[in-house]
């Protein structure tokens, strides 16, 4: 299985055996496809990936109904035979887009993704009601951790599940300094203990290039330079593992 942080902020591509998935994909240079004053990101390049990794893409999985994971115009630049995995909420948001790829909601029991299986739980606070996290195993047992906000730890401690990398987030983010809205690395080094995993893969990364009015109501603590002697951490745009 190949991991690859797929851009600088949150869309990550996933293959094993040929079989191409894409989470959360943002594949343009700017989030907000209109002018807004609310929300806005830019960046230079689109994503890392190639023309030929978008072609082997079969599956996307939408975590969350935000802009920053459910970006539409990245959608309707894939393929319409590219099946989609989400919640209903964020099904009908694509059907009032005018998405016509097949879309699978998630259920509570373990899906088959091509070669690999997908389990999903709920996210942690505030958004258990509105987002997911999940496991992807494959044949040989590899599996991988995917939560896009906070970790839901009441319910890795039950699960007891052992993972071989996390996706994870390490830049603190909190709404009006209290809510949590992105963890800061002692949570993430905390997730991946409690999942007995030795390498972290940082996601919604560089929250400071975030722009707009938005930003007067968030406190962000960005570390751009992670070292911890327990866990490799893998931070920059490119990076992939391979397992």
């Amino acid at each position: 299985m190949r991991v690859v942080k797929a851009d600088d902020y949150q869309t990550w591509f996933i293959e094993d055996n040929g079989f191409g998935i894409l989470i959360d994909p943002w594949l343009d240079k700017k989030l907000n496809p209109n002018s807004s004053i609310l929300l806005q990101r830019e960046r230079r390049e689109s994503s890392s990936l190639s023309q030929d990794e978008l072609d082997r893409v079969e599956v996307v999985i939408i975590t969350a109904p935000f802009i920053d994971h459910l970006h539409i115009p990245s959608i309707k630049k894939l393929h319409n035979k590219v099946k989609i995995i989400t919640t209903k909420k964020v099904k009908k948001i694509l059907i009032k887009n005018k998405i016509d790829n097949e879309i699978i909601c998630i259920n509570n029991q373990t899906m088959e993704v091509g070669p690999l299986k997908m389990s999903t739980f709920p996210a942690g606070f505030p958004y258990s009601l509105s987002a997911f996290c999940f496991f992807l195993e494959n044949d040989m047992g590899k599996t991988i951790f995917h939560e896009g906000h906070k970790a839901n730890f009441h319910t890795l401690k039950k699960l007891k599940k052992k993972c071989d990398v996390v996706l994870i987030t390490l830049d603190s983010v909190k709404f009006l300094g209290i809510i949590t809205l992105s963890m800061s690395s002692k949570d993430g080094f905390r997730t991946a203990s409690l999942l007995d995993s030795k390498r972290i893969m940082a996601t919604g990364t560089k929250p400071n290039e975030i722009k707009g009015l938005i930003k007067y109501f968030l406190s962000t603590k960005q570390e751009d330079e992670l070292t911890d002697n327990k866990f490799d951490v893998y931070t920059k745009k490119g990076d992939e593992v391979l397992l």
